[in-house]
């Protein structure tokens, strides 16, 4: 007897538990509940939802925060955030493309088709074409990709061969400012980078130009008439008698409004013919003179 007693006893308890335990999720206060266990007033919880759609304004505005901060790392964390992002993170990511003989390869094996490619996104490229990580001739067949680009930077090393076969046809005809090392083209080949670039308004030439035959420079004037209007700048020995041939010919076209040279004493009458030549338009003048790589005298004229 006393041990079914004490069996319908356990068998009681067990049930009573099991019955106590599947009413708890009725007693357990939820987020917002004002009712403790207890019955004592607990602290209100509030639920904090984040609305997934923010606005595309607000969202440009906080990458482009970035983006002035040159804060890249965060810029490809908030590209992974969200595919209405990836288009703004991408125009900045993608404003500046270097191309070197290490990366060429893996960005077109990377983004092998133009459409998908995010080279229209690109605004500025420099290229190093001369050296020993110059990129191969084949990139120039793809160039065209960067529709938008607006500046390009062609770069080479000091004492480098120049350039062998200047594949430039195919430069994207958006380009409105050139930047070249002459260290790595003659200016034959100068020549004809510019004039294959109609929208070109900004030109900037530094290193030491490569000696040709002057007959060839002949007539150069007239390639370029109506071309490179906005500012021309010249550095380190760029100021040199075969450079200004090259920019006036016969007729000058130079219509330039400002006018940006660092040179030698020695190249003082070369300059004076190209300031000359740009009188009708010249709005801005900064001009400096070196020796022996210091400052020697420098002048800055302005006309509003």
């Amino acid at each position: 007897m006393g041990s079914n007693t004490s069996k319908a006893k356990r068998s009681t308890s067990y049930e009573r538990r099991t019955r106590d335990t599947t009413r708890l999720p009725s007693i357990i206060p939820t987020i917002g509940s004002n009712t403790s266990t207890k019955g004592t007033p607990a602290p209100v919880r509030t639920k904090t939802v984040i609305n997934p759609r923010v606005p595309q304004e607000l969202v440009d505005e906080i990458l482009d925060h970035l983006a002035a901060g040159s804060n890249f790392r965060a810029l490809r964390a908030c590209a992974l955030v969200s595919k209405s992002w990836v288009p703004s993170c991408r125009r900045h990511l993608f404003h500046t493309a270097r191309f070197t003989s290490r990366n060429t390869d893996r960005w077109f094996k990377a983004f092998p088709v133009p459409d998908e490619s995010p080279a229209h996104y690109v605004r500025e490229l420099r290229v190093r074409i001369v050296g020993s990580q110059c990129v191969p001739e084949e990139f120039f067949q793809y160039t065209q990709w960067f529709t938008n680009a607006e500046e390009i930077s062609l770069l080479g090393l000091e004492g480098a061969p120049p350039l062998r076969t200047p594949s430039f046809w195919k430069l994207p005809q958006t380009i409105t400012s050139l930047t070249i090392n002459t260290d790595a083209v003659t200016l034959v080949q100068l020549r004809d980078i510019m004039a294959h670039l109609p929208s070109s308004d900004d030109l900037s030439l530094s290193g030491s130009p490569i000696p040709v035959d002057r007959s060839t420079l002949s007539g150069i004037g007239t390639t370029l008439r109506g071309r490179f209007g906005r500012k021309l700048q010249l550095r380190d020995n760029c100021v040199h008698k075969d450079v200004v041939d090259l920019l006036l010919g016969d007729p000058t076209g130079l219509r330039f409004t400002e006018v940006d040279i660092c040179c030698r004493q020695e190249c003082l009458l070369p300059t004076a013919r190209l300031v000359q030549a740009c009188d009708k338009t010249l709005v801005k003048l900064s001009y400096m003179i070196t020796s022996h790589g210091k400052s020697h005298f420098s002048i800055h004229l302005a006309e509003s």
